[in-house]
């Protein structure tokens, strides 16, 4: 009896070193793919609770999805090398606080187009060593659009997003572009004016994603 019990044990401890060796070699990419699966699960969730009212959807739904993204870094990105470079620690602060508003504002604006899509998480790939992108199929009646989310990897050893690409088209290349052109002609103080109050439906007139 005692040698079957210590054979027990021993076929415990292989199977727990095994299951261990397994998930230390799953890939990065496989490992946030399978995150993303389960976020869009609990998306949609959220989206179809009808005991939900509008605003406690929303705040649901940021709270899920908000920390997959590094916003800070995104609001750096949106402006381009030279002009980030050129403003105070204030006037980063300031804008990075205003980028980030909008953005959430016009995501959780568009919440009802997705009442009658379907997201599939098709492709995970290691574009780079710190570098992964995983590629969404928004699914409509009408057609198809290929949307990809790109990750990137902290010091820390966290993966964050940091742009987004629809069809083709960064997030974040439309809005760097966007505000550069406007910048040619006003001041970073105007650029902040506007941005604080315009409507967020110009920025989806000239970004569309």
């Amino acid at each position: 009896m005692q040698v079957f019990f210590k054979l027990l044990m021993i076929l415990m401890i292989l199977s727990l070193s095994f299951s261990s060796i397994l998930l230390a070699e799953q890939p990065q990419e496989e490992i946030l793919k399978e995150m993303m699966i389960k976020k869009s699960d609990v998306f949609f969730s959220i989206l179809n609770n009808k005991e939900l009212d509008d605003k406690t959807r929303r705040t649901q739904v940021l709270d899920e999805v908000g920390p997959l993204f590094d916003f800070k870094l995104m609001s750096r990105l949106a402006l381009n090398k030279k002009i980030w470079k050129s403003l105070s620690k204030e006037e980063r602060h300031e804008f990075s606080q205003v980028f980030i508003s909008r953005i959430q504002k016009s995501y959780l604006s568009k919440l009802d187009i997705f009442a009658d899509v379907e997201i599939q998480i098709s492709d995970s790939v290691r574009v780079k060593k710190k570098r992964i992108e995983i590629t969404a199929l928004i699914k409509t009646k009408a057609d198809v659009k290929r949307l990809v989310y790109k990750f990137y990897l902290k010091k820390n050893g966290e993966w964050l997003i940091y742009d987004i690409s629809v069809v083709g088209v960064s997030f974040l290349q439309s809005y760097r572009a966007q505000y550069s052109a406007y910048l040619k002609e006003h001041s970073f103080t105007e650029l902040l004016e506007k941005l604080k109050n315009s409507d967020i439906a110009e920025d989806d007139d000239k970004v569309k994603v």
